[in-house]
């Protein structure tokens, strides 16, 4: 009798925000390429949204909202070869279920120095077999403790590929034509209401100080599959509930305006897109350092204050003074390396 399949859980935190599950995402199809028999699950809070699932994965949801009641009986019943958490280690390590046959491994993404320490800090944290960090080991920027080092892997941000066939398929679909100026707007996920509403008012706002300045302005406006409000379209304005192909639709625009989450920055950077940023603070996380490295390498602008006055006439100026141009350039002396294959890689040799 042949042996099963590698079988790998993923726990992805996706009720509000898309990150968590976005880079499960990208690890696991990496792990396909390597291990296609593999079976991956995913464990999430929410339904996922249409089109970002392939049918080469399962996925279980999670019914208690306030909670992860189900999950013990879930990796009991898959008893998978590997479980992988985000970010995220889970809470109570008493119920727990840990099997002594599982290999576990942690997605360690940089936060902000207090939540750094905690994890640091975990009492489960020893109980990983591998760390994968989806930064270089300059932006994460903390010093690992004592114990780390040997199973902790600086792999690079975690972000999906670009396509050229799906990019020319989002052309037709959005009707983008020759000597249009496209830009796109996006907060990502959406799922933080508060802070989308003031993006999208901000990001309107602007839209109508420089409508009349550029001639055949395409301004894609990305709500987000997790906003619940409402964007009103306004005249050269095209108002898209949620583009699975995001990354996609990025490196079609000539500029790129956005919050500066984690998938979204690195999926600009892939891109090679010219960016306006406007970070909001997070409760864990820090998008305005992330955007200001950017920022330093001539490869965005960032406005924290979200003032339209200021941002358009710096849009306009990049227009006018071929400063998108001039952005571009320094594009083809930056280097990222996508860590995407070496964090399947990293999980997939704890099962040997």
């Amino acid at each position: 009798m042949s042996a099963r399949p590698t079988r790998i859980l993923f726990q992805s935190h996706n009720r509000q925000g898309m990150g968590h599950l976005m880079r499960g995402l990208n690890i696991a199809r990496e792990i396909i390429a390597l291990d296609p028999k593999a079976e991956i699950h995913f464990y999430v809070k929410a339904p996922p949204t249409d089109g970002l699932f392939s049918e080469r994965f399962r996925f279980l949801v999670e019914p208690d909202k306030t909670g992860l009641t189900h999950w013990p009986d879930a990796v009991r019943s898959l008893l998978p070869d590997a479980i992988v958490f985000d970010t995220l280690l889970p809470k109570d390590p008493a119920a727990e279920p840990w099997l002594p046959s599982v290999r576990y491994a942690y997605v360690m993404r940089k936060c902000v120095e207090v939540k750094q320490q905690e994890v640091f800090e975990h009492p489960l944290i020893a109980r990983m077999d591998v760390i994968v960090v989806p930064h270089t080991a300059e932006e994460f920027g903390y010093d690992l403790p004592q114990g780390f080092a040997s199973r902790t892997h600086f792999v690079g941000p975690i972000v999906r590929a670009l396509d050229p066939a799906v990019q020319a398929i989002l052309r037709e679909k959005y009707r983008l034509q020759e000597g249009d100026q496209v830009i796109v707007s996006t907060v990502g996920g959406g799922g933080d209401q508060q802070t989308s509403e003031i993006f999208f008012s901000a990001v309107t706002a602007l839209h109508g100080l420089i409508q009349p300045r550029l001639p055949r302005l395409r301004h894609l406006v990305v709500q987000g599959p997790k906003f619940r409000g409402t964007v009103v379209a306004a005249d050269g304005m095209t108002v898209i509930a949620s583009e699975p192909e995001l990354g996609n639709l990025l490196a079609l625009a000539h500029l790129v305006i956005a919050e500066g989450g984690y998938n979204t920055a690195n999926e600009i950077r892939l891109a090679k897109r010219p960016a306006v940023f406007l970070p909001v603070a997070r409760k864990y996380d820090d998008p305005e350092e992330r955007v200001r490295a950017l920022e330093r390498l001539g490869l965005a602008f960032v406005f924290p204050d979200k003032m339209p006055e200021r941002i358009a006439a710096t849009i306009l100026e990049l227009y006018n003074a071929d400063g998108l141009g001039k952005m571009q350039g320094r594009y083809r002396e930056d280097l990222m390396v996508v860590g995407n294959r070496a964090a399947a890689k990293h999980i997939l040799e704890t099962l040997r």
